[in-house]
Protein backbone atom coordinates (compact mmCIF):
# COMPACT_ATOMS: atom_id res chain seq x y z
CA UNK A 1 0.00 0.00 0.00
CA UNK A 2 1.43 3.58 -1.01
CA UNK A 3 1.87 6.34 1.19
CA UNK A 4 -0.93 8.35 -0.80
CA UNK A 5 -3.30 5.30 -0.30
CA UNK A 6 -2.40 5.00 3.71
CA UNK A 7 -3.02 9.15 4.01
CA UNK A 8 -6.53 8.23 2.34
CA UNK A 9 -7.41 5.31 4.12
CA UNK A 10 -6.38 7.25 7.41
CA UNK A 11 -8.77 10.10 6.87
CA UNK A 12 -11.50 7.89 6.12
CA UNK A 13 -10.86 6.21 9.36
CA UNK A 14 -10.71 9.64 10.77
CA UNK A 15 -14.26 10.96 9.04
CA UNK A 16 -16.00 8.07 9.81
CA UNK A 17 -14.96 8.46 13.62
CA UNK A 18 -15.67 11.69 13.37
CA UNK A 19 -19.03 10.92 11.77
CA UNK A 20 -19.43 8.23 14.81
CA UNK A 21 -19.01 11.11 17.42
CA UNK A 22 -21.21 13.21 15.59
CA UNK A 23 -24.39 10.71 15.58
CA UNK A 24 -23.93 9.54 19.28
CA UNK A 25 -23.45 13.57 20.45
CA UNK A 26 -27.06 13.91 18.35
CA UNK A 27 -28.54 10.87 19.63
CA UNK A 28 -27.56 11.77 22.95
CA UNK A 29 -29.23 15.15 22.48
CA UNK A 30 -32.12 13.65 21.20
CA UNK A 31 -32.51 11.70 24.26
CA UNK A 32 -32.55 14.18 27.41
CA UNK A 33 -33.18 10.90 29.79
CA UNK A 34 -29.72 9.52 29.26
CA UNK A 35 -28.43 12.25 31.15
CA UNK A 36 -30.47 10.47 34.25
CA UNK A 37 -28.79 7.11 33.72
CA UNK A 38 -26.74 6.40 36.94
CA UNK A 39 -27.74 9.46 38.02
CA UNK A 40 -28.92 9.62 41.69
CA UNK A 41 -32.03 12.07 41.91
CA UNK A 42 -32.38 13.07 45.73
CA UNK A 43 -36.10 13.22 46.55
CA UNK A 44 -36.69 15.67 49.60
CA UNK A 45 -40.09 15.25 52.12
CA UNK A 46 -40.45 18.20 54.11
CA UNK A 47 -41.65 15.83 57.18
CA UNK A 48 -40.63 13.05 58.92
CA UNK A 49 -40.23 9.41 57.96
CA UNK A 50 -44.14 7.99 58.55
CA UNK A 51 -47.68 9.95 57.85
CA UNK A 52 -49.25 10.65 54.39
CA UNK A 53 -46.57 12.61 53.14
CA UNK A 54 -44.01 10.35 53.46
CA UNK A 55 -46.12 7.78 51.72
CA UNK A 56 -46.82 9.45 48.70
CA UNK A 57 -42.87 11.19 48.33
CA UNK A 58 -42.40 7.76 48.46
CA UNK A 59 -44.70 6.32 46.34
CA UNK A 60 -44.12 8.70 44.13
CA UNK A 61 -39.92 8.68 44.20
CA UNK A 62 -40.18 4.67 43.78
CA UNK A 63 -41.95 5.02 39.98
CA UNK A 64 -40.38 7.99 38.54
CA UNK A 65 -37.02 5.84 39.23
CA UNK A 66 -39.22 2.89 37.46
CA UNK A 67 -40.16 5.24 34.82
CA UNK A 68 -36.54 6.30 34.44
CA UNK A 69 -34.24 3.33 33.58
CA UNK A 70 -30.73 3.81 34.84
CA UNK A 71 -31.74 6.30 37.55
CA UNK A 72 -31.37 6.02 41.04
CA UNK A 73 -34.40 7.82 43.58
CA UNK A 74 -33.71 8.60 47.17
CA UNK A 75 -35.60 9.72 49.99
CA UNK A 76 -34.25 12.32 52.05
CA UNK A 77 -36.59 13.73 55.22
CA UNK A 78 -36.38 17.31 56.46
CA UNK A 79 -38.71 17.80 58.62
CA UNK A 80 -39.14 20.88 60.62
CA UNK A 81 -40.83 24.78 61.06
CA UNK A 82 -43.68 23.30 59.43
CA UNK A 83 -42.31 21.66 56.04
CA UNK A 84 -40.44 25.49 55.70
CA UNK A 85 -36.65 23.99 56.37
CA UNK A 86 -37.49 21.36 53.49
CA UNK A 87 -38.58 23.42 50.73
CA UNK A 88 -36.04 25.86 51.63
CA UNK A 89 -33.52 22.92 50.90
CA UNK A 90 -35.80 22.30 47.90
CA UNK A 91 -35.46 25.80 46.86
CA UNK A 92 -31.56 26.01 47.22
CA UNK A 93 -30.65 22.73 45.85
CA UNK A 94 -28.23 22.83 42.74
CA UNK A 95 -30.80 23.17 39.50
CA UNK A 96 -29.35 20.63 38.09
CA UNK A 97 -32.55 18.25 38.03
CA UNK A 98 -31.18 15.85 40.75
CA UNK A 99 -32.93 17.56 43.38
CA UNK A 100 -36.77 17.69 44.27
CA UNK A 101 -39.14 17.52 46.72
CA UNK A 102 -42.34 17.74 48.39
CA UNK A 103 -44.07 19.71 51.25
CA UNK A 104 -47.25 20.99 51.93
CA UNK A 105 -49.70 23.82 51.01
CA UNK A 106 -49.25 25.72 53.93
CA UNK A 107 -46.37 27.35 52.64
CA UNK A 108 -48.56 29.28 50.72
CA UNK A 109 -49.55 30.97 53.65
CA UNK A 110 -45.79 31.48 54.29
CA UNK A 111 -45.21 33.03 51.64
CA UNK A 112 -48.20 34.90 51.54
CA UNK A 113 -47.96 36.63 55.02
CA UNK A 114 -43.79 37.12 54.40
CA UNK A 115 -42.64 34.53 56.56
CA UNK A 116 -38.86 35.28 57.85
CA UNK A 117 -37.87 31.80 57.88
CA UNK A 118 -39.40 31.61 54.73
CA UNK A 119 -36.49 31.58 51.52
CA UNK A 120 -38.33 30.33 48.74
CA UNK A 121 -40.50 31.72 46.23
CA UNK A 122 -43.21 28.94 44.87
CA UNK A 123 -43.83 30.71 41.59
CA UNK A 124 -39.77 30.56 40.75
CA UNK A 125 -39.84 26.60 41.56
CA UNK A 126 -39.38 24.18 38.87
CA UNK A 127 -42.85 22.34 39.23
CA UNK A 128 -42.88 18.80 37.96
CA UNK A 129 -46.75 17.64 39.47
CA UNK A 130 -49.08 17.50 42.23
CA UNK A 131 -50.44 13.98 43.07
CA UNK A 132 -54.05 14.68 44.29
CA UNK A 133 -56.76 17.21 45.60
CA UNK A 134 -57.24 17.36 49.39
CA UNK A 135 -60.75 18.30 50.72
CA UNK A 136 -60.32 19.33 54.42
CA UNK A 137 -62.13 17.43 56.94
CA UNK A 138 -62.85 18.48 61.03
CA UNK A 139 -61.94 14.86 62.60
CA UNK A 140 -62.80 14.29 66.49
CA UNK A 141 -61.73 11.39 68.21
CA UNK A 142 -64.09 8.52 68.79
CA UNK A 143 -63.39 9.02 72.51
CA UNK A 144 -65.32 12.96 72.02
CA UNK A 145 -68.57 13.07 73.16
CA UNK A 146 -68.72 16.17 70.01
CA UNK A 147 -70.82 14.08 67.11
CA UNK A 148 -71.37 17.30 64.76
CA UNK A 149 -70.44 20.41 64.32
CA UNK A 150 -72.72 22.12 66.17
CA UNK A 151 -72.33 19.84 68.65
CA UNK A 152 -68.30 21.27 68.33
CA UNK A 153 -69.50 25.13 68.23
CA UNK A 154 -71.83 24.42 71.56
CA UNK A 155 -68.82 23.08 73.72
CA UNK A 156 -69.03 24.48 76.90
CA UNK A 157 -64.95 24.06 77.77
CA UNK A 158 -62.31 24.79 75.04
CA UNK A 159 -61.67 21.12 72.94
CA UNK A 160 -57.95 20.53 72.24
CA UNK A 161 -57.16 20.15 68.43
CA UNK A 162 -53.99 18.66 67.19
CA UNK A 163 -52.06 20.28 64.30
CA UNK A 164 -48.44 20.31 63.21
CA UNK A 165 -45.83 22.58 63.26
CA UNK A 166 -46.34 26.71 63.46
CA UNK A 167 -46.98 27.52 59.74
CA UNK A 168 -47.67 23.93 58.26
CA UNK A 169 -51.51 23.72 56.70
CA UNK A 170 -52.62 22.21 59.52
CA UNK A 171 -51.86 24.79 61.88
CA UNK A 172 -53.20 27.75 59.61
CA UNK A 173 -56.16 26.60 58.76
CA UNK A 174 -57.21 25.81 62.60
CA UNK A 175 -56.51 28.99 63.42
CA UNK A 176 -58.54 30.63 60.87
CA UNK A 177 -61.25 28.30 60.88
CA UNK A 178 -61.57 28.71 65.11
CA UNK A 179 -60.85 32.41 64.64
CA UNK A 180 -63.69 32.98 61.71
CA UNK A 181 -66.11 30.73 63.04
CA UNK A 182 -65.73 31.64 66.51
CA UNK A 183 -65.08 27.65 67.61
CA UNK A 184 -63.93 26.75 71.37
CA UNK A 185 -60.63 25.39 70.16
CA UNK A 186 -57.77 25.05 72.05
CA UNK A 187 -54.86 24.53 69.55
CA UNK A 188 -51.93 22.23 70.69
CA UNK A 189 -49.09 22.38 67.65
CA UNK A 190 -46.41 20.41 66.60
CA UNK A 191 -47.58 17.50 66.01
CA UNK A 192 -45.66 15.70 62.79
CA UNK A 193 -47.29 13.41 60.87
CA UNK A 194 -49.15 10.64 62.34
CA UNK A 195 -48.15 11.70 65.89
CA UNK A 196 -51.30 13.60 66.25
CA UNK A 197 -53.40 10.49 65.33
CA UNK A 198 -51.81 8.91 68.19
CA UNK A 199 -52.36 11.68 70.70
CA UNK A 200 -55.94 11.24 70.24
CA UNK A 201 -55.98 7.58 70.78
CA UNK A 202 -54.03 8.61 74.06
CA UNK A 203 -56.86 11.29 75.03
CA UNK A 204 -54.33 14.12 75.04
CA UNK A 205 -56.24 15.95 72.16
CA UNK A 206 -59.71 15.62 70.35
CA UNK A 207 -59.72 16.58 67.08
CA UNK A 208 -58.26 18.54 64.27
CA UNK A 209 -58.54 20.48 60.96
CA UNK A 210 -57.09 18.46 58.16
CA UNK A 211 -56.82 16.76 54.81
CA UNK A 212 -59.59 13.69 54.55
CA UNK A 213 -57.22 11.08 52.96
CA UNK A 214 -55.39 11.84 55.85
CA UNK A 215 -57.56 10.30 58.61
CA UNK A 216 -59.44 8.00 56.72
CA UNK A 217 -57.39 4.88 58.03
CA UNK A 218 -58.02 6.28 61.36
CA UNK A 219 -61.12 6.70 61.09
CA UNK A 220 -62.28 3.73 59.43
CA UNK A 221 -60.58 1.75 62.21
CA UNK A 222 -62.89 3.53 64.47
CA UNK A 223 -60.81 6.15 66.41
CA UNK A 224 -62.13 8.90 64.84
CA UNK A 225 -64.96 10.56 63.37
CA UNK A 226 -65.34 13.35 60.51
CA UNK A 227 -68.02 15.77 60.98
CA UNK A 228 -67.96 18.78 58.47
CA UNK A 229 -66.00 18.88 54.87
CA UNK A 230 -64.40 21.66 53.25
CA UNK A 231 -64.96 21.23 49.01
CA UNK A 232 -64.32 18.22 47.76
CA UNK A 233 -66.96 15.80 45.83
CA UNK A 234 -67.91 13.90 48.51
CA UNK A 235 -71.97 13.74 49.54
CA UNK A 236 -71.43 11.89 53.15
CA UNK A 237 -70.53 14.77 55.18
CA UNK A 238 -72.22 17.92 55.69
CA UNK A 239 -70.41 20.93 53.69
CA UNK A 240 -68.91 23.90 55.92
CA UNK A 241 -69.98 26.21 53.73
CA UNK A 242 -73.67 25.98 54.54
CA UNK A 243 -72.44 27.23 58.34
CA UNK A 244 -70.63 30.55 56.60
CA UNK A 245 -72.76 33.10 56.89
CA UNK A 246 -70.70 36.77 56.53
CA UNK A 247 -67.82 37.75 54.57
CA UNK A 248 -64.99 36.65 56.92
CA UNK A 249 -66.16 33.07 57.38
CA UNK A 250 -66.73 32.84 53.40
CA UNK A 251 -63.68 34.48 52.42
CA UNK A 252 -61.71 31.92 55.09
CA UNK A 253 -63.27 29.15 53.44
CA UNK A 254 -62.93 30.33 50.21
CA UNK A 255 -58.75 30.16 50.81
CA UNK A 256 -58.76 27.10 52.49
CA UNK A 257 -60.47 25.29 49.76
CA UNK A 258 -57.98 27.16 47.23
CA UNK A 259 -55.22 24.92 49.17
CA UNK A 260 -57.12 21.79 49.06
CA UNK A 261 -57.29 21.78 45.41
CA UNK A 262 -53.59 21.63 45.14
CA UNK A 263 -51.85 18.34 47.37
CA UNK A 264 -49.19 16.23 47.58
CA UNK A 265 -46.82 18.28 45.16
CA UNK A 266 -43.63 17.99 43.76
CA UNK A 267 -41.28 20.57 42.93
CA UNK A 268 -37.54 21.27 42.24
CA UNK A 269 -35.21 24.80 42.72
CA UNK A 270 -35.45 27.42 40.02
CA UNK A 271 -33.23 27.01 36.93
CA UNK A 272 -33.37 23.44 36.35
CA UNK A 273 -32.60 23.25 32.38
CA UNK A 274 -35.66 22.78 30.47
CA UNK A 275 -34.83 20.02 28.50
CA UNK A 276 -34.32 17.89 32.08
CA UNK A 277 -37.14 19.30 33.71
CA UNK A 278 -39.45 18.32 30.85
CA UNK A 279 -38.29 14.58 31.46
CA UNK A 280 -39.14 14.75 35.16
CA UNK A 281 -42.51 16.06 33.80
CA UNK A 282 -42.72 13.40 31.77
CA UNK A 283 -41.63 10.63 34.05
CA UNK A 284 -43.75 11.78 37.02
CA UNK A 285 -47.15 11.65 34.28
CA UNK A 286 -45.93 8.47 33.21
CA UNK A 287 -45.82 7.34 37.09
CA UNK A 288 -49.42 8.60 37.65
CA UNK A 289 -50.97 6.43 35.35
CA UNK A 290 -48.98 3.31 36.58
CA UNK A 291 -51.66 0.95 37.10
CA UNK A 292 -48.76 -0.62 39.66
CA UNK A 293 -48.86 3.01 41.56
CA UNK A 294 -52.70 3.16 41.15
CA UNK A 295 -52.71 0.09 42.66
CA UNK A 296 -50.16 0.47 45.69
CA UNK A 297 -51.93 4.04 46.26
CA UNK A 298 -55.68 2.35 46.59
CA UNK A 299 -54.08 -0.36 49.18
CA UNK A 300 -52.22 2.57 51.28
CA UNK A 301 -55.48 4.35 50.61
CA UNK A 302 -54.10 7.52 49.17
CA UNK A 303 -56.66 9.10 46.20
CA UNK A 304 -55.14 10.28 43.46
CA UNK A 305 -56.20 13.48 41.22
CA UNK A 306 -52.76 14.23 39.33
CA UNK A 307 -52.21 17.95 37.60
CA UNK A 308 -48.60 18.47 35.70
CA UNK A 309 -46.32 21.16 35.16
CA UNK A 310 -47.39 24.60 34.53
CA UNK A 311 -51.04 23.54 35.25
CA UNK A 312 -49.89 23.20 39.03
CA UNK A 313 -47.74 26.64 38.28
CA UNK A 314 -50.96 28.42 37.62
CA UNK A 315 -52.91 27.00 40.74
CA UNK A 316 -50.18 28.29 42.84
CA UNK A 317 -49.94 31.64 41.19
CA UNK A 318 -54.07 32.02 41.85
CA UNK A 319 -53.72 30.44 45.72
CA UNK A 320 -51.18 33.36 45.96
CA UNK A 321 -53.40 35.77 44.44
CA UNK A 322 -56.10 36.27 47.49
CA UNK A 323 -57.53 40.04 47.78
CA UNK A 324 -56.01 42.44 50.64
CA UNK A 325 -59.21 42.03 53.04
CA UNK A 326 -58.45 37.95 52.47
CA UNK A 327 -54.85 38.49 53.26
CA UNK A 328 -55.53 40.90 56.61
CA UNK A 329 -57.60 38.37 57.83
CA UNK A 330 -55.27 35.87 57.67
CA UNK A 331 -52.49 37.92 59.12
CA UNK A 332 -54.93 38.62 62.23
CA UNK A 333 -55.66 35.05 62.78
CA UNK A 334 -51.99 34.50 62.52
CA UNK A 335 -51.47 37.16 65.57
CA UNK A 336 -49.37 39.40 62.67
CA UNK A 337 -48.74 42.47 61.50
CA UNK A 338 -50.83 42.57 57.64
CA UNK A 339 -47.59 42.07 55.34
CA UNK A 340 -47.00 44.71 52.89
CA UNK A 341 -48.08 43.99 49.07
CA UNK A 342 -47.13 45.10 46.25
CA UNK A 343 -48.54 45.95 42.59
CA UNK A 344 -48.32 47.49 39.73
CA UNK A 345 -50.29 49.35 36.86
CA UNK A 346 -52.25 52.47 36.23
CA UNK A 347 -54.71 54.21 38.46
CA UNK A 348 -58.17 53.37 37.63
CA UNK A 349 -59.62 56.09 39.77
CA UNK A 350 -58.65 59.60 41.49
CA UNK A 351 -61.37 60.81 43.85
CA UNK A 352 -61.56 63.68 46.18
CA UNK A 353 -57.86 65.07 45.11
CA UNK A 354 -56.17 61.92 45.66
CA UNK A 355 -57.73 60.95 49.46
CA UNK A 356 -59.04 57.82 47.68
CA UNK A 357 -57.51 55.98 44.59
CA UNK A 358 -58.77 52.61 42.85
CA UNK A 359 -55.71 50.14 41.42
CA UNK A 360 -55.79 46.89 39.93
CA UNK A 361 -53.72 45.07 43.72
CA UNK A 362 -51.46 42.05 44.03
CA UNK A 363 -54.38 39.58 42.87
CA UNK A 364 -55.18 41.60 39.84
CA UNK A 365 -58.77 42.59 41.14
CA UNK A 366 -59.51 46.41 41.58
CA UNK A 367 -58.20 47.50 45.52
CA UNK A 368 -59.92 50.93 47.05
CA UNK A 369 -57.10 52.55 48.54
CA UNK A 370 -56.84 55.62 50.68
CA UNK A 371 -53.18 57.75 50.62
CA UNK A 372 -52.22 59.23 53.61
CA UNK A 373 -50.87 63.03 53.18
CA UNK A 374 -48.06 62.60 55.74
CA UNK A 375 -47.24 58.45 55.57
CA UNK A 376 -47.55 57.55 52.37
CA UNK A 377 -44.16 59.02 49.78
CA UNK A 378 -45.71 59.58 46.40
CA UNK A 379 -42.93 60.38 43.53
CA UNK A 380 -43.59 61.55 40.07
CA UNK A 381 -41.08 60.75 37.45
CA UNK A 382 -38.67 60.55 40.31
CA UNK A 383 -39.72 64.09 41.52
CA UNK A 384 -41.04 64.48 45.53
CA UNK A 385 -44.80 64.39 45.15
CA UNK A 386 -48.31 64.97 46.64
CA UNK A 387 -51.28 62.97 46.49
CA UNK A 388 -53.24 65.75 44.68
CA UNK A 389 -50.65 64.95 42.17
CA UNK A 390 -52.05 61.88 41.32
CA UNK A 391 -54.04 61.57 38.03
CA UNK A 392 -56.06 58.79 36.60
CA UNK A 393 -54.39 56.59 33.77
CA UNK A 394 -50.48 57.40 35.60
CA UNK A 395 -48.67 53.98 35.77
CA UNK A 396 -47.62 53.22 39.36
CA UNK A 397 -45.46 50.69 41.27
CA UNK A 398 -47.29 50.79 44.62
CA UNK A 399 -46.60 48.91 48.02
CA UNK A 400 -49.83 48.67 50.32
CA UNK A 401 -51.08 47.22 53.63
CA UNK A 402 -53.47 44.86 53.33
CA UNK A 403 -56.44 45.12 54.18
CA UNK A 404 -58.08 48.14 56.48
CA UNK A 405 -57.66 51.15 54.17
CA UNK A 406 -55.13 49.68 52.06
CA UNK A 407 -53.32 52.08 52.60
CA UNK A 408 -49.82 52.98 50.49
CA UNK A 409 -46.73 52.75 51.75
CA UNK A 410 -45.15 54.34 48.42
CA UNK A 411 -46.30 55.39 45.16
CA UNK A 412 -43.74 55.55 42.40
CA UNK A 413 -45.36 57.25 39.68
CA UNK A 414 -45.07 58.07 36.10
Amino acid sequence: MSILTTRITARRGHCALAAALLLTSAVSAANPADFYKGKTVTYIVATSPGGSYDLYGRLVADFMQKQLPGSKFVVKNVPGAGHIIGANAIYAAKPDGLTIGTFNTGLIYGQMMGQEAVKFDLTKMSWVGKAASEPRVIMVSAQSPIKTFEDLKAAKEPVPFATSGVGSSSNVETKLLTDTFKLPIKIIPSYAGNEGEMAMRRGEVFGGVGSRSSWEGFVKNGYGRFIVQIGGKDKDLPQLSKFATDPGTKAALALVQSQGDLARLTAGPPGIPAERLEVLRAAYKRAMADKDLRARATKLGLPLDPGYGDDVLKQVKLALAQSPETIALLAKTQDLKPPTLKAAGPLIEVNDKGRAIVFAGADQQPVQSKPSGSRTRITIDGKDAARGDLKVGMNCEISYTAGGDNEPVEMACK
